[in-house]
């Protein structure tokens, strides 16, 4: 599974800067599908077996998939034809296609492609730069109604995989006549190219969408009038009113939307999204398909499928009253915190009633996190989320006979500190070195200064840019993250890019590592700094790795990254054995 891919193998691709290729990335070599402690246990018996050569450990190459719009056009077609068939010999199979369904992997035999449907109604789009479709397929007679929302991938016109979500009586919402009725009385054409808007719009489009609803009130989605929604089957505009019946006022809550992934339709306007509501294991598959038109909303249609056995019950969300703060009681709670992890003494610190402590994405008790062993701390540097009341503070401390970089997040209201998260790295963490760290935070380079006015990103703009830094590394080589900044340099544990202080990116990622899901992104924005934090996990939602970014921007491009990475196993991370010839720190 995608969850248990080597980590430290895509890590490590990250400063080794290969030859990758130019094409769409979805593969995998034969240590992805190890859990991570595995591959570095292969990876020390390759160092010690000097019988045979070695394989690169590092190495990844993308598929190259070939295809145009008429060829994954008629996939799709050949798609339907075995469906209503039931019978997969009607397509142009890859001898090592792939199947998947409700997000899990199944054989050829089993899945429902298997099973004869009379379909009512379908509606495909076409990802043309990375030869994948969506189709989606309403099935209301027959006995059995469904409303199935498929997935294939295709290489020159073979058919690699096939990947549905099946929604049936007790998923989300359901009704399958509805779902028919709304969607025949919607028209996607294709649209006017002065009405398209780019990809990573598409893409962006779909993130703010889940990041309001479940994280954050001050993203902005493109709301658009007029708009509807189709949730399982439930229509928010049955008289086709000119309003927008999308919209959700403030977010419902927070909760993970993890795993997601996109297929794109520039000429249609549409990004289709599969995720989970949840964690990456057990969450509730989904699927939301968006339509834009001059770059809002119009059409959102969404599937969900219940993995249980018992009706889905939402319990009434009531929100709680929002955090009270201004700027310079975030700094005196993060001196405060200072004050407190030099001493280690919480008492220091002005703490609410009810705190809650975590410590490398575990919940724990007061008692046992290191802010209460006293440090030397050397360095310390904070940025400010006004909006969340949240603050984010990075710790060196290199004297006392343990060394640690600390990334901690305070959530402040009225005074008074609700939460301490922190993420302690020290040696056996990926790339650690707190000599290296400070020297280079302290660099002259390393200018996190506040922004002028005219030149801070918008919250929207640094949240986006850190999404797109991970879809594009991890996912999808056609994401546009806001590389180009001259200079930026990346500091990853105690590696720095640009020990010289050169004029240059070296923050740059040429091609993307591989398929990795990074879950649980939460963040914490600072538009004075122009910069955002990102808390994630590479990987598994409850197991992955635990992971700090920081991302400054200027001039709407990247221009600082500090990176902390906690490694929650008992065995060291395997490093490439020889880094690149500008690259210092390993």
């Amino acid at each position: 599974m995608r969850s248990k891919m080597n980590i430290s193998v895509l890590l490590c691709c990250l400063f080794l800067g290969m030859g990758l290729l130019g094409c769409s990335a979805h593969s995998y070599n034969a240590k992805e599908s190890m859990a991570p402690e595995q591959a570095t246990n292969a990876g020390k018996a390759e160092q010690t077996d000097q019988a045979e050569p070695k394989p690169d450990p590092f190495a990844y190459t993308p598929p190259c998939r070939e295809c145009d719009r008429l060829i994954l056009e008629e996939a799709a077609k050949s798609y339907i034809a075995a469906q209503e068939a039931g019978d997969l010999s009607k397509m142009i199979l890859a001898s090592d296609a792939k199947f998947k369904e409700n997000m899990s992997e199944v054989i050829k035999e089993k899945g429902l492609w298997n099973t004869p449907l009379r379909i009512a109604f379908h509606r495909s789009i076409y990802d043309v730069p990375r030869c994948r479709t969506f189709t989606e397929v309403i099935v209301t007679e027959g006995g059995h109604p469904y409303v199935l929302g498929t997935r294939l991938t295709v290489d020159k016109g073979e058919v690699t995989e096939i990947d549905s979500l099946v929604t049936d009586e007790g998923d989300w919402l359901f009704d399958a006549d509805v779902y028919l009725k709304y969607s025949k009385a919607e028209e996607w054409p294709v649209l006017h190219p002065d009405d398209r808007v780019t990809r990573q719009d598409l893409v962006n489009a779909g993130n703010q969408y889940f990041d309001f609803i479940f994280l954050d009130k001050g993203v902005r989605a493109p709301w658009g009038t007029p708009c509807a929604r189709l949730e399982g089957g439930i229509y928010t505009n049955p008289e086709n009113e000119h309003k927008d019946t999308c919209q959700i006022p403030a977010p419902l809550g927070e909760m993970f939307v993890n795993d997601r992934t996109f297929v794109v339709d520039e000429e249609l306007g549409a990004v289709n999204v599969f995720c989970r509501f949840g964690d990456s294991t057990t969450g509730m598959p989904d699927s939301h398909t968006f339509v834009l038109v001059n770059g809002r909303y119009r059409w959102i249609h969404t599937l969900s499928v219940n993995l249980t056995n018992e009706p889905v019950d939402v319990p009434k969300f009531i929100p709680e009253p929002d955090c009270e703060c201004d700027r310079a009681m975030l700094m005196d709670a993060t001196e405060r915190y200072i004050a407190a992890q030099e001493a280690g003494d919480l008492s220091k610190m002005s703490l609410a009633d009810n705190v809650r402590f975590i410590e490398n994405m575990s919940e724990i008790e007061k008692d046992k996190g290191l802010w209460n062993t006293p440090l030397p701390i050397a360095h310390h540097m904070s940025i400010y989320d006004t909006g969340r009341c949240k603050t984010f503070t990075e710790v060196i401390v290199t004297e006392g006979g343990h060394q640690y970089v600390i990334g901690t997040r305070l959530e402040v209201d009225k005074g008074k500190v609700k939460e301490i998260d922190s993420l302690v790295t020290d040696e056996n963490d990926w790339l650690f070195n707190a000599d290296n760290y400070l020297k280079y935070s302290m660099a002259e380079d390393e200018d996190w200064s506040i922004l002028s006015p005219d030149d801070r990103p918008s919250r929207q703009e640094l949240i986006d840019a850190g999404h797109q830094y991970f879809d594009f590394i991890f996912m999808d080589q056609f994401i546009r993250p806001p590389f180009g900044g001259v200079p930026c340099s990346r500091l990853e544990g105690g590696a720095y890019t640009n020990p010289n202080s050169e004029k240059k990116d070296t923050c740059r990622v040429p091609n993307p590592l591989g398929e990795l899901p990074i879950t649980n992104r939460t963040f914490v924005v600072d538009e004075q700094m122009g910069t955002v934090n990102v808390f994630c996990r590479f990987g598994n939602s409850k197991n992955g790795m635990p992971d700090s970014h920081l991302i400054r921007l200027e001039n709407g491009k990247y221009r600082l990254v500090h990176t902390l990475s906690v490694n929650l196993t008992n065995e060291p991370l395997v490093y490439p054995e020889v880094p690149p010839p500008d690259f210092e720190g390993f």
